[in-house]
C-alpha cells in the first residue's frame, strides 16, 4: 500500500461554498411552508375567537383556514424530507429527472460530441461548452448484444471541449445511480455537472467526460444491484462493453484503463466495485460511495454462484493480487462504517491501493453522495496521474 493513500484531500473553496449554498437552497422552501402553516393556524384561532356567535360562519371559517394550513404543513414535511434526502436540490433538477427516460432512442448528439472533422462546432455555429462551463445532455446508449436493452444516459462534456482539437482526448468517468434511481440522478440529485465545472476550472482535476447510464433495464424499474443477474439482464456486461464501447466510439475519450474510472453510490457503489474488480483491464480506478458487502437482489441471494460473483468481499478474494487499480471508498458518519471498513481492509490485504473517507454530518442519501463525490474524483485523478490534455 502506498504511504500517501490516506493523504488529506484538498477541495477548492468554491466547491465547498457551492455545496453549502445548495443545502441552503433546499432548506428554505421547507421553512417558508412551515411559517405559512403557522401563520394560517394563528389566523384561524383569532378568527374563531371573534365569531363565536355564529356557528355556521365559524365552521366555514375553520374549513377556509384549516385546508390551506394542512396543505402548507404537508408541503413543509415533504420539502423537509427532500432537504434531508437531497433528491431535488433545484427546480431544474426536477426537469432532468422527468426527462431521464427517453421514450424513443436518442441518436443525435451535439456536433461537438461527435468525433472527426476539424474543430467541433455544433449545428448553427453555437458551441455547447465554454472555457468555464461544460455541457450535460441526454442521449441513448444502444445495446450491442442481449445483455440488456438500450437505455438513456446523461453525458457531461467538460469546459473547453468545443474549442479543443479533435485529437484532444479526455478521461472517462462512468457514474452509476442507486436503486431505485435513474440516469438523471447524478445530474439532478448529484449536480455532478456543476461540481465538475468548478473542479475543472479551478484545476483540481483535469477535464473529464462523464456517462451516467440508466440501469433499470426496462420500464419496470425493479430494485436491484447493477450486476449480472441469473436469468435476467446482464447489467455488468452492458456497462463494461456497451456503455464504455459507445463512449469510446462517439466521444473523445482516452480509451485505456488508466484513464477510465467507474463510480457509483449505494447499489451503484457496489456495482462500481464489482465491475472494477472484474475488469481491471477496463477501469483503472473505482469510486464507491456508501458501498456494502452483500447484495439484496433476491435473484442473487437464491443463486450461490451469482451471489458470490456479485459480493465485493468474494470478488476481492477472487481477483488477482495487487495491481495498479485504485479504490476510493466514501460515506458519511451518520451510518455505520463497518461494511465500508471491511471492504477497505480486504482490498489492502490483497495489495490494492485503497482509502476510506468518512465525512462528518452526512447520511445515506444524495446530499451525502454529491458531497463525497468531489473528494473521490480529486483523489482518483491524483492517484492515476491524470494531467491536462
Amino acid at each position: 500500500m502506498d504511504v500517501d493513500v490516506d493523504a488529506p484531500i484538498q477541495l477548492p473553496a468554491a466547491v465547498s461554498g457551492d455545496l453549502g449554498a445548495d443545502m441552503l437552497a433546499t432548506y428554505w422552501p421547507s421553512v417558508i411552508a412551515l411559517c405559512m402553516a403557522l401563520l394560517l393556524a394563528g389566523c384561524l384561532v383569532l378568527r374563531v375567537r371573534r365569531r363565536r356567535s355564529g356557528r355556521r360562519r365559524t365552521v366555514g371559517t375553520v374549513i377556509a383556514f384549516s385546508a390551506p394550513a394542512a396543505l402548507a404543513v404537508l408541503c413543509s414535511i415533504a420539502l423537509g424530507v427532500n432537504t434531508w434526502v437531497g433528491y431535488f436540490p433545484s427546480v431544474a433538477s426536477i426537469q432532468r429527472w422527468l426527462d431521464s427516460a427517453p421514450q424513443e432512442p436518442v441518436t443525435a448528439l451535439p456536433t461537438s460530441a461527435v468525433q472527426g472533422g476539424g474543430r467541433a462546432v455544433p449545428q448553427g455555429g453555437q458551441r455547447v461548452t465554454s472555457e468555464q462551463h461544460g455541457y450535460a445532455f441526454l442521449t441513448t446508449v444502444p445495446a450491442g448484444g442481449r445483455s440488456a436493452p438500450a437505455a438513456g444516459a446523461w453525458v457531461y462534456l467538460p469546459p473547453g471541449y468545443d474549442s479543443a482539437g479533435t485529437r484532444t482526448r479526455y478521461p472517462l468517468v462512468v457514474a452509476l445511480h442507486g436503486s431505485p434511481g435513474s440516469a438523471a440522478d447524478w445530474f439532478a440529485a448529484g449536480r455532478l455537472d456543476q461540481v465538475l465545472d468548478i473542479l475543472i476550472t479551478t484545476g483540481a482535476i483535469p477535464p473529464v467526460v462523464v456517462v451516467s447510464p440508466d440501469l433499470n433495464a426496462g420500464p419496470d424499474r425493479v430494485d436491484r444491484e447493477p450486476v449480472n443477474l441469473p436469468h435476467g439482464p446482464q447489467l455488468e456486461d452492458w456497462v463494461v462493453h456497451d456503455v464504455v464501447g459507445w463512449a469510446d466510439q462517439h466521444l473523445r475519450t482516452q480509451a485505456d484503463p488508466a484513464h477510465r474510472v467507474i463510480s457509483g453510490m449505494s447499489s451503484g457503489g457496489l456495482g462500481a466495485l464489482i465491475d472494477g474488480l472484474h475488469h481491471p483491464d477496463v477501469f483503472g480506478g473505482v469510486v464507491a460511495i456508501m458501498p456494502y458487502t452483500k447484495p439484496f437482489t433476491p435473484a442473487l441471494r437464491d443463486d450461490p454462484t451469482a451471489l458470490r460473483r456479485a459480493s465485493p468481499l468474494d470478488a476481492i478474494a477472487d481477483a488477482p493480487v495487487g495491481g495498479a487499480q485504485q479504490f476510493f471508498l466514501g460515506q458519511g458518519d451518520e451510518e455505520a462504517t463497518d461494511q465500508a471498513t471491511t471492504i477497505r481492509d480486504a482490498l489492502r490485504r490483497e495489495g490494492h491501493p485503497a482509502t476510506l473517507r468518512v465525512l462528518p454530518g452526512l447520511a445515506h442519501n444524495w446530499t451525502g453522495a454529491r458531497t463525497i463525490m468531489p473528494y473521490g474524483l480529486v483523489w482518483i485523478a491524483y492517484r492515476l496521474h491524470w494531467s491536462n490534455p
